[in-house]
């Protein structure tokens, strides 16, 4: 019998061979991998990851074209496993707040706890990406304010400037209107993005407060 140590390095080796088999190879497992891949871990895998119960079809799929068939009991059974672990709250809690999808695949024990928890992870994703896009587009904005105001000066300087003729005076007007309206709407845009960046980082402060876990 292999030592706990041993058995612990297998355990991760055999996890590792099934995310890279399974997880992300784009040609695709060969016939060898196939015929040697540890159903139970892939399951456990793909039930620690959330997936529903039709993963095994892409594993399925992926064999098929080597005449090798999934373990389905062994995957099912690693599959049970990996759920209990991933039906925690906590879990659910850091799923929600990592931005990915539920599928529904929770017993209903524990999905209640599970779907609370995960709501709230959700909530404080969705308001720090809000808030993430507000304050960039707020950025953007008085970067524009600043680049308007710069070629404001540029334009202001040479219309100044004597003996300059008629048709460029005009043509220089018109560029010093068109620069005015442009920095006035972006300071339009600050004044509105500027209230709605101090709300949003307000709500996120009380979410984060109210949450159970820590973030």
């Amino acid at each position: 019998m292999f030592s706990r140590p041993v058995r612990r390095l297998v355990a991760s080796a055999s996890t590792a061979l099934a995310l890279t088999l399974f997880g992300g190879c784009a040609s695709g497992p060969n016939r060898d991998e196939c015929r040697t891949a540890d159903w139970g871990t892939i399951g456990f895998e793909d039930g620690l990851r959330g997936y529903a119960a039709d993963r095994i079809g892409a594993h399925r799929v992926a064999c098929a074209k080597h005449q090798v068939a999934p373990d389905l009991a062994a995957y099912e059974e690693g599959r049970e496993r990996g759920l209990l672990q991933y039906c925690q709250p906590r879990s659910g809690f850091r799923v929600g707040l990592n931005g990915r999808a539920y599928a529904n695949v929770c017993p209903p024990a524990s999905e209640p706890a599970f779907v609370d928890a995960y709501r709230q992870g959700r909530g404080i994703y969705d308001v720090r990406v809000d808030l993430r896009r507000t304050q960039s587009s707020l950025q953007a904005a008085k970067r524009g304010v600043v680049d308007a105001e710069v070629a404001m000066q540029n334009v202001t300087a040479e219309l100044v400037q004597p003996r300059q003729p008629t048709d460029r005076r005009v043509f220089l007007a018109t560029e010093l209107a068109r620069l005015a309206k442009q920095r006035a709407e972006h300071e339009a845009e600050i004044q509105r993005l500027t209230p709605r960046a101090d709300e949003l980082a307000g709500v996120l402060r009380q979410l984060e407060r109210r949450s159970a876990y820590v973030l």
